[in-house]
C-alpha cells in the first residue's frame, strides 16, 4: 500500500472530536483483539467508564512517584488513597471496595522495591511523551519510570503494571507495548508486575524484559498494515458497521455501557 494513501484511510473519519491518529499501543491491541469495541470507541465516538482495577493501578504509580520525588511515604500513601476515592466516585464498580484494600500492600511493595535501588538508580521523570513513527504513521504513549542508572549511565523505562496474577511470561499485548517504546526512546524496557495480596498470601513481585524486540514490533508493523488495508475497505460508520459481526458470548460485552453501545449500533 502506498504510504500517502495509508495515511489518508487513517484519517477519513477525522472530525467531531475524532482522529484515529496518532496511534497508541491500546489502540492498536483493540483493533487486533477486540475490533468491535475499537470500532464504537474509534469510529463511532463511544466513551466508556474505566474500572476500579484500572484506577488501581493508576493511583498504585501515582503514590509510588509522589515517593520517589520526596513526599513522605506516609503522605504518599494518604493521596494514593484520597486519589483512587474521587476516581471511583465518577464509576460504578462493585469491585471499588476491593480493590482500594489492595492499594497500600501494593504501594508498600513497589516502595520497597525501588529504595532497594535508590543507591543506583536516579528517577529523570515520570510518565513521559514519547512519539514514534512506524511505517510513516505517528504513534503516541506515555512511559511510567524512567530512570537513569548511576553506575552504568544508561537510561532505562520501568513500566508497572499491577494485577491478580503474576504472569509466567511477557504476553503478547505488553511485548508489543515494549518494542513500540523502545523503539520510540531506544532504552531498555523493564516490566515490574505487583500481584494483589490474596488471604493467604502477601502482595508480590516479579520483573520482566525482552533480550529481543524485533518479534512484537514486527506484529505491531503488521497490525498497522491489516489496519489500513481494513480502512481501505470502509469510507462511513455504516459500512464500518456491516463489516463486522460482533460475537455476543465476548468477555467484553459485560460492561453494561458496552453492551449498550453493540446494541445501538448493531441491534443486538
Amino acid at each position: 500500500m502506498d504510504k500517502y494513501n495509508m495515511i489518508e484511510h487513517f484519517q477519513k473519519f477525522d472530525g467531531e472530536g475524532k482522529s484515529l491518529l496518532p496511534l497508541s499501543f491500546s489502540h492498536l491491541n483493540e483493533f487486533a483483539f477486540y475490533r468491535e469495541r475499537w470500532a464504537l470507541r474509534r469510529i463511532f465516538g463511544y466513551e466508556f467508564p474505566t474500572s476500579a482495577s484500572a484506577i488501581r493501578g493508576q493511583v498504585v504509580e501515582s503514590g509510588i512517584n509522589m515517593f520517589l520525588n520526596g513526599l513522605p511515604i506516609e503522605e504518599a500513601k494518604e493521596k494514593m488513597l484520597s486519589e483512587y476515592d474521587e476516581n471511583c466516585s465518577r464509576i460504578n464498580d462493585p469491585k471499588i471496595e476491593d480493590e482500594r484494600n489492595n492499594l497500600v500492600p501494593l504501594f508498600e511493595l513497589g516502595t520497597k522495591k525501588f529504595q532497594d535501588y535508590a543507591y543506583r538508580w536516579r528517577l529523570i521523570d515520570y510518565q513521559r511523551k514519547v512519539e514514534v513513527q512506524i511505517d510513516d504513521i505517528p504513534f503516541i504513549g506515555y512511559t511510567d519510570f524512567y530512570f537513569e542508572d548511576n553506575h552504568t549511565r544508561e537510561d532505562f523505562f520501568i513500566d508497572l503494571k499491577t494485577s491478580k496474577n503474576l504472569p509466567q511470561k511477557i504476553s503478547i499485548s505488553h511485548a508489543m507495548q515494549q518494542a513500540i517504546y523502545q523503539k520510540a526512546t531506544n532504552a531498555k524496557q523493564i516490566l515490574w508486575y505487583l500481584k494483589t495480596p490474596t488471604k493467604t498470601k502477601d502482595a508480590e513481585y516479579i520483573a520482566m524484559s525482552l533480550d529481543d524486540y524485533s518479534e512484537p514490533y514486527n506484529i505491531c508493523k503488521h497490525i498497522i498494515k491489516v489496519m489500513g488495508n481494513y480502512l481501505k475497505t470502509v469510507d462511513t460508520p455504516d459500512d464500518v458497521r456491516n463489516s463486522l459481526v460482533p460475537n455476543p458470548d465476548n468477555w467484553i460485552w459485560k460492561e453494561p455501557t458496552v453492551l449498550e453501545a453493540r446494541k445501538e449500533v448493531w441491534g443486538y
